[in-house]
């Protein structure tokens, strides 16, 4: 591969900067400052101000105008502040004031989120390395014994059970040990803390993608011998689950920023304790799927580049394609019924993260006909006929987060792909498709080769649930891939 154009992500469309996005910038190319200059200047991070003067970040905080104006020498009104307010001195709030601190901890909020979504990956396998080894799946996934099967599993072979009177989660995230997690909120002479993390993501950090939906709560992993494995699930929401994975997250960003990750310095990490114990806390997990187009006895797969600045969470890396969390289409019990299905779910997915099709998020009160609506009813027949296959893995939980992973593999005749993908996008709502060149096709993908998923693994910032579908699908290709073995090492 040397000499060739490696990842290749088409550019996505941003947002215009305005406001004070804009300002930033023109003080910065009037002065001849570059952003990290800025940066330093303003006691920020450089990837805050980028985002700033993108558009991608607001600046709603009063006290982080003033906080501007000041340094930069700005009249409030630049700043898009009240006349008057820098001028009389008098009306400041003095250092140490509440607002002061309010304002100060919420920047030291952002620049460790910044932290936590510019470093995922590394932070995911430091994570990993704090539990035994038995129980690592490849880079910074965990999986306990008999969660990842031995040969992969048709997805509807896969038993789901449900539980209908789940007790309430042990944890949620508002626990005293997370409370370092969650910035001080209030003005005036009143202050007190966030007590919810998507409370604090909604007013300071919001992604483009943020919304609370009802969701499918792992409860067990059950795998008897001779017997297909059995999933069980009750209720949650999105941001229940959020609301401790993200916690349990900063919490590590943070360690990592104040020196070396380690027990003591993870209270919250250690008030969860065991991370398979899926009474304590809310598991919410997600179905990612490697998808593979298959073609004469070569291969090649798709990935996903996912926006920081658009998804809650695995911002700013590789993944497969699609990937989404387990939950229904809306909240009736009808799309319950029809929702609580492994592959109804990948279909879904696919249709949104690579046909472009809008997300069916809860908003029509009318179900899914899967038989009758496209492209599901073209995805059933291509899979009756042979076309497409889909498997699953297993589970794991991600270790930075410990968010459930569903992990599965789509395998699809290139015939088959080309039908029914003729109309694969290059970019959607939570990023854009991976190639390798720009002058190449959305939908030729990555050569499934030996060095291809060496590469990313070892090099590139790769899920740590992509790269164990990698890992596990190379690792069972002769079952997966027929005719792919004369080839394998390609």
């Amino acid at each position: 591969m040397t000499g060739q154009t490696w990842l290749w992500t088409p550019p996505r469309t941003t947002p215009t900067s305005v406001g004070i996005g804009s300002l930033l910038r023109a003080y910065r190319q009037a002065h001849g400052l570059t952003q990290q200059q800025l940066a330093d200047l303003l006691g920020f991070d450089q990837s805050y101000v980028s985002k700033v003067e993108s558009g991608r970040r607001a600046i709603h905080d009063i006290s982080t105008l003033r906080h501007i104006a000041r340094n930069l020498g700005l009249s409030p009104e630049d700043v898009g502040l009240a006349p008057g307010g820098l001028a009389d001195r008098r009306r400041e709030p003095p250092r140490g004031s509440t607002v002061e601190k309010v304002a100060g901890s919420q920047r030291a909020w952002r620049l460790t989120r910044d932290h936590l979504n510019h470093h995922r990956i590394s932070l995911a396998r430091a994570a990993a390395r704090l539990y035994p080894e038995t129980y690592r799946l490849g880079n910074g996934l965990l999986a306990r014994p008999g969660w990842v099967w031995d040969t992969p599993v048709d997805i509807n072979d896969i038993g789901l059970r449900w539980e209908e009177a789940a007790g309430e989660p042990a944890l949620t995230g508002a626990e005293p040990e997370a409370d370092a997690t969650r910035p001080l909120v209030g003005d005036g002479g009143a202050q007190s803390r966030y007590q919810r993390y998507t409370r604090a993501m909604r007013d300071l950090d919001r992604p483009t993608l943020f919304e609370n939906r009802l969701s499918f709560r792992l409860l067990d992993v059950a795998e008897t011998a001779g017997a297909a494995p059995t999933l069980t699930f009750g209720h949650t929401t999105y941001f229940d689950a959020v609301d401790v994975c993200e916690t349990v997250a900063h919490e590590t960003a943070a360690a990592m920023m104040g020196g070396e990750l380690a027990w003591p310095a993870l209270p919250f990490r250690r008030r969860i304790g065991d991370p398979f114990d899926l009474a304590g806390r809310v598991a919410l997990p997600s179905i990612n799927t490697l998808t593979i187009r298959l073609d004469r006895g070569s291969a090649s797969f798709v990935l996903h580049r996912r926006s920081a600045g658009s998804v809650a969470t695995a911002g700013g890396v590789y993944h497969v394609l699609p990937a989404g969390v387990f939950q229904p289409s809306g909240i009736t019990p009808f799309h319950h019924d029809a929702d609580f299905d492994l592959w109804r779910n990948v279909m879904r997915e696919l249709s949104e993260e690579l046909l472009g099709n809008a997300e069916h998020d809860g908003s029509s009160s009318r179900p899914i006909d899967y038989d009758t609506d496209e492209p599901f009813r073209s995805f059933e027949q291509a899979r009756r006929s042979g076309g497409l296959r889909v498997f699953c893995f297993g589970i794991g939980l991600d270790a930075l987060t410990l968010f459930g992973e569903i992990l599965t593999v789509l395998v699809v005749e290139a015939d088959t792909f080309d039908s029914l993908f003729a109309d694969m996008v290059r970019t959607n709502a939570e990023g854009s498709v991976v190639s390798t060149g720009p002058g190449r096709q959305a939908h030729e993908g990555i050569p499934f080769t030996q060095a291809s998923l060496r590469r990313l693994v070892d090099t590139e910032p790769l899920a740590p649930s992509a790269a164990a579908c990698l890992e596990l699908a190379w690792r069972h290709r002769e079952t997966l891939l027929p005719g792919l073995r004369s080839r394998a090492a390609v």
